[in-house]
């Protein structure tokens, strides 16, 4: 027998039987199919991993940026804010006057995290998690926060961009729960 042909024996795997259709005879052994339910919660955890990801990758670059270090005492100290820690977070974002200099994409994420950690205080200690003032009303420490974070102009700007959809509430509220379990 010529050597080639000995050692290709060898070498390449050996033919399988060709696999024979299953044939369902019962809903037992059907196999398990996603409802469009079930695909579009699959869809929205896709995309809300993808959402985390970037937002994470966002934090990572502000961060690594020129005012990390402020950034990050930031951070600290809206982990341990409570609810009666509304004026030290005007004090400190009066002490970080690089605040006004930084890019509007800084400014609006620094405004996110002060935003969230805002939002789940209020929701772990069972208030609304939203609660601006009204015409006419003293203002909220957040709202004072994105004077101070963002130019009149562009909040106007904003404040023109169209109505906003009020049936994503119960997305919102099923999206964040916050862990109230280290307040």
């Amino acid at each position: 027998m010529n050597p080639f042909f000995k050692y290709g024996e060898t070498a390449t795997p050996r033919r399988r039987k060709q696999m024979a259709v299953k044939v369902v005879r019962s809903e037992r052994e059907a196999p398990m199919v996603p409802s469009g339910a079930d695909k579009a919660l699959a869809e929205r955890s896709k995309q809300q991993r993808r959402a985390n990801r970037w937002n994470k990758a966002q934090q990572q670059e502000l961060l690594a940026g020129k005012f990390g270090f402020q950034v990050m005492q930031l951070m600290d100290f809206l982990k341990q804010m409570e609810l009666g820690d509304g004026n030290g977070l005007l004090r400190m974002v009066d002490d970080f006057k690089w605040f006004a200099n930084a890019d509007l994409s800084a400014r609006a994420q620094i405004l996110g995290l002060i935003d969230d950690a805002i939002i789940e205080l209020r929701i772990c200690n069972g208030y609304p998690p939203i609660d601006d003032a009204l015409p006419g009303e003293p203002l909220t420490i957040f709202q004072i926060v994105k004077q101070k974070l963002i130019p009149e102009e562009v909040q106007h700007a904003e404040s023109h961009l169209g109505p906003v959809d009020n049936n994503s509430d119960a997305l919102l509220e099923e999206a964040f729960r916050p862990d109230c379990s280290n307040r």
